[in-house]
């Protein structure tokens, strides 16, 4: 995809200079399931929990850190979905042409 888009030369520099990147991409599973597991238990910790905390408690939902972190959360979950429709979208292309 960056190839089409005229970056081809970038990924290359890239991957040359971060050659671990490489072994990341080959456990692309691994790396979404855990991301995703990771987003799963912050879910938890920003949307569900904060309904049972007492008003002034640090964890209550109108604290205006966690009306920050709610944000920081839902932001990304819209990056790690939009990386997940990326990924997983250009592999059935590939193998779809």
């Amino acid at each position: 995809m960056f190839v089409t888009l005229g970056l081809g030369s970038v990924v290359a520099s890239t991957l040359s200079a971060a050659p671990w990147l490489a072994i990341i991409g080959r456990h692309k599973y691994a790396v979404f399931a855990l991301s995703g597991g990771l987003l799963v238990v912050n879910y938890w910790l920003v949307v569900v929990r904060p309904r049972s905390c007492a008003p002034g408690e640090i964890c209550h939902v109108d604290n205006p850190m966690m009306r920050i972190n709610r944000r920081v959360f839902w932001a990304s979950a819209s990056l790690y979905a939009a990386a997940v429709l990326v990924t997983f979208g250009s592999l059935l292309l590939i193998d779809r042409f």
